[in-house]
């Protein structure tokens, strides 16, 4: 039995490549340099191996957001920190305030949004009456 190996998969000669792999080689370095630019050491060395900019990106992504699995277990923990959100005798208003902001924010970035009225009543329940 014998198989043939799809064109694209066999390795040419770079003076081999046509025009168009050429440009599309040298764009992919171009974003790969940005990107291992952009990087402090330990961050770079982690995507050093990465022979594109795709995957690069990819595994830049994980190591920075997670997986989809560990954004969910964030968002459900997340929540669960909203629901329960109450204030500390020991806190200035500030303080609360900027508890229950970085909590909002956190929420957004796992796109988990309340309405605006809905956490105003959230926040002013969690106060203490003093």
């Amino acid at each position: 039995m014998t198989t043939t190996v799809p064109e694209h998969y066999i390795r040419k000669e770079k003076s081999e490549w046509s025009e168009l792999k050429k440009a599309s080689m040298l764009e992919d370095a171009k974003i790969r340099n940005i990107l291992h630019n952009s990087l402090d050491n330990i961050m770079s060395n982690r995507v050093i191996a990465c022979k594109t900019a795709k995957t690069t990106w990819d595994a830049l992504e994980t190591q920075c957001q997670g997986t989809m699995a560990i954004k969910k277990n964030i968002r459900v923990v997340l929540v669960q920190e909203y629901e329960q959100f109450d204030a500390n005798l020991d806190e200035t208003i500030t303080d609360i305030y900027n508890i229950f902001l970085t909590l909002l924010n956190d929420l957004s970035f796992v796109e988990k949004e309340d309405d605006k009225e809905e956490s105003n009543t959230k926040f002013l329940r969690a106060l203490h009456e003093e």
